[in-house]
């Protein structure tokens, strides 16, 4: 019995390991940087934020540079940031909403 190579197979194995390294992580800073987080003012926590969308838009500014489609790939870095915020701000807003209508239901 003849059996093909799969040639997506390393591709699908880089994938998992990728995500099982980012989980992992993601499951060790959330217990030791959220506390530390919320301690923070509200003030640094925006400069933080901003600090890091700064970081984010100015290193794929520079990796663009001198390449075909450059302009495409900057406003297309501005716009993920930009509906990132977005779906934070909802997320947010919602999350509130939705606390505020609990908290009048729950009285009754």
């Amino acid at each position: 019995m003849t059996m093909e190579r799969f040639h997506g197979w390393s591709f699908i194995v880089l994938c998992f390991v990728a995500s099982l390294l980012g989980a992992v992580g993601y499951l060790w800073a959330r217990d030791r940087l959220l506390p530390t987080w919320e301690l923070l003012p509200k003030a640094r926590r925006l400069f933080l934020a901003l600090l890091t969308v700064a970081i984010v838009l100015a290193g794929r500014l520079v990796a663009n540079r001198h390449k075909p489609d450059e302009e495409f790939a900057d406003v297309m870095a501005c716009v993920g940031v930009l509906a990132a915020f977005v779906l934070v701000g909802l997320y947010r807003i919602m999350s509130h909403l939705l606390d505020s209508l609990h908290a009048r239901a729950s009285r009754r």
